[in-house]
């Protein structure tokens, strides 16, 4: 019975570091997002004047939960770490009570933007991680050592978390969850009268043998990409629309039908009195005139010498988190990103031009999603098995 007991505490132990561990990837993995988060609850909370920290306090957050989920995993100090997980389950708890009481117009954050929640969802959701934390911990004795090999396991997971977290801080999320992520159709999806729209398809080949996925379900780097076909596929709601990302002139007219048609480059910036790179974007908008693109400048306000269209704050945020990004798009479709430090020069634009976008699409998708699975693969088979 006693050894039963242990298993359910290790098994309650196991999920509440899973939980904690991926949420705070997720959110390292888009440090702007975890920043937006912050402030929408810095607001409801009627901190407003903090909102200059929203991104520190959203990462550093998203490290803690990351590190106390590795901790459970690894079951290193677990007398301290417990009671560091009791106090951030109860804390969040009654802070979404709150948010179903008020229900104030914010998301929860509590998976980035990879899953989303009601508050009430989020409430029952912490409701079930206080039950596991009452007996995970409870009652709270017998915690017993910590082996060395276990704290090996910690500081290498560790080891990997601080550049994984500092690489996001640089560049952008490795995988997209936003309404603007890469596959997305900015126009209006068009249907025949037999009812069918376009659907890519994707072939990969593995021991002589080709399949078909789709773009949402690519295979991992094991497959070799073959090329992309297309199919009629039918429909269940024949007036559903893409999402739309409004740019209007200096004349305050809308011109979103810009980003429609053939290959576009757009240079965005959501926060133009930090940005202070005016003349590499101008050069890179030159470069990729050059390279055959409709080269576009989108910011909050007009950026200095240049010609400018703008949008809403968040629009642009959420549509490259860079500020300074470059995003490319083909024909209405999102094809690749870019941060502000990562800018292709002269030379990278011309071979991205010259490409098959949906080539490009599924390569940079996949592999930057293969990327960030490996992390965490790695992190939890060395928290686990070690």
């Amino acid at each position: 019975m006693k050894g039963f007991h242990k298993g359910i505490r290790r098994f309650c132990s196991v999920l509440l570091g899973l939980v904690y561990f991926i949420a705070g990837m997720l959110k390292l993995m888009d440090p702007v997002g975890a920043g937006l988060v912050v402030d929408g609850y810095l607001e409801f909370l009627h901190f407003k004047w903090l909102s200059f920290a929203a991104k520190p306090i959203g990462v550093a957050m998203a490290l803690v939960e990351t590190l106390v989920g590795a901790a459970l995993l690894a079951k290193v100090w677990r007398r301290q770490v417990a009671a560091i997980t009791s106090f951030i389950t109860i804390a969040f708890t009654l802070l979404t009570l709150q948010l179903v009481i008020f229900n104030p117009e914010m998301d929860c954050g509590c998976f980035g933007e990879a899953v989303h929640l009601t508050h009430l969802q989020t409430f029952i959701k912490n409701l079930i991680l206080c039950v596991l934390c009452a007996i995970a911990f409870l009652p709270a004795r017998d915690y017993g050592g910590t082996a060395k090999s276990k704290v090996i396991a910690f500081v290498a997971v560790v080891a990997v978390v601080l550049p994984f977290t500092l690489n996001s801080l640089l560049s952008i999320p490795l995988m997209d969850f936003t309404e603007f992520s890469p596959g997305t159709s900015l126009t209006a999806e068009e249907y025949g009268e037999d009812g069918t729209k376009e659907e890519y398809f994707v072939i990969y080949e593995k021991d002589g043998k080709e399949e078909t996925f789709t773009l949402e379900n690519l295979p991992d780097s094991t497959w070799t990409f073959v090329h992309v076909e297309t199919s009629g596929t039918g429909i269940s709601d024949p007036w559903s629309s893409a999402p739309v990302f409004y740019i209007s002139d200096a004349d305050g007219q809308y011109r979103e039908d810009l980003l429609t048609e053939g290959k576009v480059m757009v240079l965005s910036v959501y926060d133009v009195p930090g940005y202070k790179d005016i003349e590499r974007a101008e050069q890179f908008l030159r470069d990729a005139e050059e390279a055959g693109f409709t080269a576009l400048a989108v910011a909050r306000e007009p950026l200095p010498g240049m010609e400018t269209y703008t949008s809403d704050y968040k629009k642009i945020i959420t549509f490259n988190r860079s500020n300074g990004g470059a995003t490319y798009i083909d024909d209405g479709e999102i094809i690749c990103k870019w941060p502000a430090r990562r800018l292709p020069d002269s030379e990278g634009l011309g071979k991205v031009a010259s490409r098959n976008p949906l080539e490009q699409l599924v390569e940079r998708s996949s592999r930057r999603r293969i990327v960030f699975q490996g992390v965490v693969l790695y992190s939890l088979a060395v928290l686990l098995i070690l």
